[in-house]
């Protein structure tokens, strides 16, 4: 197809129609530059891509003419069939970046040791927990033989040093 013919195509079919430039745009929202800009193929006035080719389209559907056959004229007289090919690869959606994933690797390995440290951490207080309240109960009961065996509860006895060991280790520390 010789260069002019989508323009002048365009032009023809709205002229025949007699519809005005004016009627195209209000019906089709389309500015009169740009539908200019198409009947005259100056493809610098015109904002490119797909807003071009929804032009042609709106245009064709307007103009009661068919959408494809009108595109293909378009694509034909831009000669943009070669560019949609290489912009289709070009319009992928790119993959996250792998250090995403080590950072995410990293904090769940930096969650997890903290768990385990506040579960050992835990674990210890508990413990000196429990050994303090055993051995103040020791106390408490070492206090009241000695209280049972010098048979003065307001005056502070003094506990022989035998019975200590004894009671720590569970043994009966009665005289």
């Amino acid at each position: 197809m010789a260069r002019g013919n989508f323009g002048e195509r365009l032009k023809r079919e709205r002229e025949m129609r007699e519809v005005s430039l004016k009627e195209v745009t209000v019906a089709t929202r389309i500015g009169s530059r740009f539908l200019e800009a198409l009947e005259n193929e100056d493809w610098a006035k015109l904002p490119g891509g797909v807003f071009n080719r929804g032009f042609v389209r709106s245009i064709a559907r307007y103009l009661g003419l068919d959408e494809e056959d009108l595109l293909a004229e378009y694509d034909e007289a831009r000669g943009e069939q070669a560019a949609e090919a290489t912009t289709a690869v070009d319009n992928r959606i790119p993959s996250p970046p792998k250090w995403i994933f080590a950072a995410a690797a990293a904090a769940i390995v930096l969650v997890l040791a903290a768990l385990v440290a506040a579960g050992i951490y835990g674990w210890r207080r508990y413990s000196a927990h429990r050994r303090a309240k055993q051995a103040s109960t020791v106390l408490l009961e070492m206090n009241s033989r000695a209280t049972l065996f010098l048979g003065a509860p307001d005056t502070p006895a003094t506990i022989p040093v035998s019975w200590i060991h004894e009671g720590s280790s569970g043994g009966s520390a009665q005289p």
